[in-house]
Formats: C-alpha cells, sequence, structure tokens
C-alpha cells in the first residue's frame, strides 16, 4: 500500500504542501486547494472502480476486494487530508487526527477482532474506520470541502503540481528498494530465519527513522517558508547542523541501551541479532539527513535530484548487499544499506550547493561519527554492568556538549506543533 498509493495519487500531497505552502496569492492558492482536492477525487474513484474490476474478473472474493478498494481509498485521502491540514499550517489538527485515527483504530481492533473474532474483516474494519476519522476530523476543522469548485480548478495548475510530484514517486519507490531489497537478498541467500534475526535488529533503527520523520516534516516546512520569504541563510544551515549533532547524540545513547535490552532477553532466539542493531543506526541517521537535505529541492523545485540521488543511493546498496552477502553474510545488506544512504545524503549536499549557499561543518560530525564507532565496538564486547557504566557517561557527556542544541530542535518542532 506504501509503493501503491504515491503511484496512484502521483505522489499529490507533495504539491500540495509545497504549493499552498509557498503561494502568497489567494487566488493561485485557491487554484492549488481545489486542482489538488478534485484530482485526488477522481483518482480514488478510479482507485475504487479499478480494484472492484479487478476482483469481479480474476478473484471470487468480491467483499474482500471492495473492503482492499475502500481501505486504500481512505489511506490516499486520509494522508492527502493530512497534508492539506500542514500546508494549511493547522499543525496542531494534524497531530489531533492522527492520534484520533489510532486511537480508533486501536479500540475496533481489540472489539471486532479480539472480542467479536471478526478476523480480516475486522482489521479491515478497524483501518478504514481509523482513517475515516482522520479525514473527517481534519475537515471539520480546516472545510477543504469549500474550495472544491469546478471554476478554481486549472488544468496547467494540475500539470504543475504533477511535475513537482511525480519524481518524488519514483523516490519513494527507490527508498523501498533501499530498505526491501536487504530483507529480500537474506531470505533467498541466507534463510527465513537469518531473515527473522535482521528485522527484529532494525526495529531499533526504525524507531530512530520514525522521530526522523517528524523532523523532516518540520523541515520541510521551514525549507519552503524560507525560500519564499528571507532565503536560504546561515540559520538554515545552523538548524540542519543542530539537528544532524542530535541524531547522532541519539544513536549515542542508543548503543548501550540496544546492548542492555539485549542481555535482558538473552535467552531468547532474537539474542543473537544483537550485533547487527547497532550498526543500523548508522543507516538510520544518513537516511534522516538526506531527508531533510532533500527538502531543500522540494523548496527551489528541483524534485528531480530526490530521484536521481536516491536512486544512486539505491544502486550502492543492491551492489553492495548483492556482491558481499555470500561472504560476510547479514553484515553485506547493513554495510551496503549504510554506504547507499552515506551516498544519497552525500550527493545531495553536492547538488544543493550548485544552487545556493549551503556549507555544512562536517568536522564535528565525523568526529561524532567516530566516536559512535568505538563506542559501539566496546558495548558490544563488554557485559551489563559496563554497558550501564557506559549508558551514564554517554548521557552526561552529551548533556553538557548538546545542551544548546537539544532546546533549539525541542522549540523547532515545538514551533511547528
Amino acid at each position: 500500500m506504501s509503493i501503491l498509493i504515491p503511484c496512484i495519487y502521483i505522489a499529490i500531497w507533495e504539491a500540495v504542501l509545497r504549493f499552498i505552502l509557498s503561494e502568497k496569492d489567494e487566488i493561485e492558492k485557491k487554484a492549488a486547494i481545489a486542482t489538488s482536492a478534485i484530482f485526488s477525487l477522481f483518482m480514488t474513484c478510479i482507485l475504487v472502480i479499478g480494484i472492484v474490476i479487478y476482483g469481479n474478473l480474476f478473484m471470487d472474493e468480491t467483499r474482500v476486494m471492495l473492503s482492499i478498494a475502500i481501505m486504500f481509498a481512505s489511506y490516499g485521502l486520509a494522508n492527502i487530508w493530512q497534508y492539506f491540514a500542514r500546508a494549511f499550517e493547522e499543525n496542531r489538527v494534524y497531530v489531533y487526527a492522527g492520534i484520533i485515527g489510532t486511537i480508533i483504530n486501536f479500540i475496533l481492533v481489540v472489539l471486532l477482532v479480539c472480542i467479536f473474532k471478526l478476523g480480516i474483516q475486522g482489521l479491515f474494519i478497524s483501518y478504514i474506520f481509523g482513517q475515516a476519522s482522520i479525514l473527517i476530523f481534519i475537515e471539520s476543522k480546516i472545510n477543504v470541502w469549500q474550495y472544491i469548485k469546478i471554476k478554481y480548478f486549472k488544468i496547467d495548475m494540475l500539470k504543475r503540481m504533477l511535475m513537482f510530484s511525480a519524481p518524488l514517486v519514483l523516490n519513494l519507490t527507490s527508498i523501498w528498494l533501499m530498505s526491501a531489497f536487504g530483507r529480500f537478498i537474506i531470505t533467498k541467500k541466507i534463510s527465513m530465519d537469518a531473515n527473522g534475526l535482521f528485522s527484529f535488529a532494525s526495529k531499533f533503527s526504525l524507531i530512530v527513522t520514525m522521530i526522523g520523520s517528524v523532523v523532516t516534516m518540520a523541515i520541510i516546512e521551514e525549507a519552503i517558508t524560507s525560500a519564499k520569504t528571507k532565503g536560504f541563510n546561515s540559520n538554515f544551515t545552523r538548524t540542519i547542523e543542530s539537528i544532524f549533532k542530535i541524531f547522532q547524540s541519539i544513536i549515542l545513547i542508543a548503543v548501550p541501551l540496544i546492548v542492555i535490552f539485549y542481555n535482558i532477553i538473552h535467552k531468547t532466539d532474537y539474542y543473537t541479532s544483537m550485533q547487527y542493531a547497532p550498526w543500523l543506526l548508522l543507516y538510520a541517521v544518513a537516511t534522516t539527513m538526506s531527508s531533510n537535505l532533500g527538502s531543500v529541492f522540494q523548496a527551489i523545485n528541483k524534485t528531480k535530484y530526490q530521484f536521481t540521488t536516491t536512486v544512486m543511493g539505491a544502486l550502492v546498496t543492491v551492489a553492495l548487499s548483492y556482491g558481499l552477502i555470500s561472504i560476510i553474510g547479514i553484515y553485506a545488506v547493513i554495510i551496503g544499506q549504510i554506504m547507499g544512504g552515506i551516498v544519497m545524503m552525500l550527493m545531495r549536499y553536492r547538488l544543493i550547493n550548485k544552487y545556493i549557499d549551503f556549507k555544512i561543518k562536517w568536522m564535528p560530525i565525523v568526529g561524532m561519527t567516530a566516536l559512535f564507532l568505538g563506542i559501539t565496538v566496546v558495548c558490544l564486547n563488554s557485559n551489563l554492568v559496563i554497558n550501564i557504566i557506559i549508558l551514564l557517561l554517554i548521557m552526561v557527556f552529551l548533556g553538557y556538549q548538546n545542551w544548546n542544541y537539544v532546546k533549539q530542535g525541542y522549540r523547532l518542532i515545538r514551533n511547528r506543533f
């Protein structure tokens, strides 16, 4: 679904944010809202009709296919309306909608699946109502429907929006390739059990990535606003540097915490995946910072470079993973993902500097990376007590060194939400 929906809607939500947030002319802003909303509703109809027809022609489970169609449609529209909320600078509405949708989905899963035993149909209903609640809540607050009028719809606006968002579809697909290829090749070349270990080890880096996605949303808005008003200055560069250092601090703290966690579950089959988990944190930081740098491309309307740099990162990931897996096993995928993320990040940095003056101080970042490598090696080869001591020392050190960065990052997120 996370791949099909961007393809169906051509990632129009990215254009929603860019064209509405940066537009000063009210008439053009109305045109952008109406055009994107009408296009989204039209593609939703195509999506539902297409899935239902496919179900009738090739499958007997028509009811299941209808549920899938509605689930996809609810996810797509809810996602687009969430971007409308952000474009209208109603970030609290965006956050509250997500919370409401999660709560409703959870309650219905408990009722329909756990109590009434409806199985997969219960899961469909729970998810659809959760997404529908997001859509309804946002619409009740920002009233997009008032703009959905044919007189506001503009073909040239739609063309410009799709020209902006189309490369981002390919970008999302390539990002999926970077993450999914590793699991595929581990299963094919090693075993399902090895893939299970890798997937479990990836859960910790996924937490960092999820936190990073929230920060990236704020950075995208900051980049678009900067491009619209004062332009990119040293303050924006310092913000990126600060976020970089914050995430490096997070993964430094995470290393001993991960080892401590694994010591708690040392009797389980997943214990052997401890050797992989900390290294994947580097991949999480590289991809997060690549996304933050990619926000500049969206602000200056150069989204094609997001795609090309992601493709290069994906190619590096695939080449290293495939080439080394028979030699070093799961570590091949880890190295491939890390190097792919770094290549993507550095290529974006270089391309950005062709259009704007954006100079990051790399020496502190390299120093923190070296510190991370050293701490990871020590923690993985130390007992529980040593890891607890290392954790306390890291917290004291980082609290002293990065207090101003922590406050700055917190203010950025707080101001956006």
